[in-house]
């Protein structure tokens, strides 16, 4: 039973990650401003269709998973060279490298780039076939990290489901959030955990679920002897661990009781949602900076 709480504890702890720049969308889409990058090495600049990011809302009555509801799985993109143009262009994801959006509220720019997604089977090897995604992209390094949170929404209008919450972290519960690794020339991802697939009998073998997340270190990281050596050492130490995940939390208590002294409501539960999803997405940055530090 303590295996399985820490499992929940991580999932649970992912909960705002991207929270600032929640987009909701209640009807037909916006084209939002968007930089499109072929893989020709020409650039589309203009206007897009079918975002929901960088968060995934998901409610009572969707049943797809969540990298469908977010769209990721998209084969083509709706494309126009202005916003007032009448003319919509349909550009096949087979012909795109990358896609940088804009957020109009906040200027912010998100990034996603094409990956075949593999995940580790449970004989610990990379599987052979894989899924195309458009994977939103958290933090560039020398292995990139990709990843989305999954979010389950009350409702805003009428009785029985959801449309949109504004970016409200309140009236929003994390169902999981899915992290990616790949190095940026690659054309595979590698997906540690596919939460979307995970059932209770996983949540009782914590043990195998571990394996795979250093299994997916050793693929990304293969070319380097120097970072398997110390992916073997976490290995060893059991670095993915309810443990760990206490130490971290402890060390970052201080600054977030600091940052969240007199606030209340939607903004002390945005604080609250921060400092938990920093202390999961950091576990995974660990190994990350190993092999920033290790391998040329």
């Amino acid at each position: 039973m303590k295996k399985l709480a820490a499992l929940l504890l991580l999932i649970a702890s992912t909960s705002s990650y991207f929270a600032q720049s929640l987009q909701f969308y209640t009807g037909k889409r916006d084209f939002l401003p968007i930089e499109i990058l072929m893989e020709d090495g020409t650039i589309k600049t203009g206007f897009a269709q079918d975002f929901m990011l960088p968060d995934v809302a998901t409610f009572s009555y969707l049943t797809k998973s969540s990298e469908k509801s977010a769209n990721l799985n998209r084969k083509e993109v709706k494309f126009k060279s202005s916003k007032s143009d009448t003319t919509v262009q349909l550009i096949s994801v087979s012909d795109i490298k990358s896609l940088i959006y804009t957020n109009e509220d906040t200027q912010e720019k998100f990034q996603l780039d094409k990956r075949i997604v593999k995940e580790i089977d449970n004989n610990m090897e990379l599987e052979s076939e894989g899924r195309v995604l458009m994977l939103p992209l958290m933090e560039k390094g020398k292995i990139n990290l990709y990843g989305y949170r999954s979010m389950f929404c009350k409702a805003d209008f009428g009785d029985n489901f959801a449309a949109g919450s504004n970016a409200n972290n309140d009236d929003c519960q994390l169902q999981h959030v899915m992290i990616y690794l790949s190095k940026p020339d690659d054309k595979i991802a590698v997906a540690p955990v596919d939460y979307n697939k995970l059932t209770p009998l996983d949540l009782f073998n914590m043990k195998s679920l571990y394996k795979k997340f250093y299994k997916a270190y050793e693929v990304v990281g293969a070319d380097c002897p120097e970072f398997l050596a110390k992916v073997d050492e976490a290995r060893k130490n059991e670095y993915f661990s309810n443990k760990t995940f206490k130490e971290n939390k402890k060390a970052g208590e201080a600054a977030r009781k600091e940052e969240i002294a007199g606030k209340k409501g939607a903004a002390a539960a945005k604080i609250n949602m921060k400092y938990k999803t920093d202390l999961y997405i950091n576990m995974y940055k660990k190994l990350l900076r190993d092999y920033d530090s290790s391998c040329l």
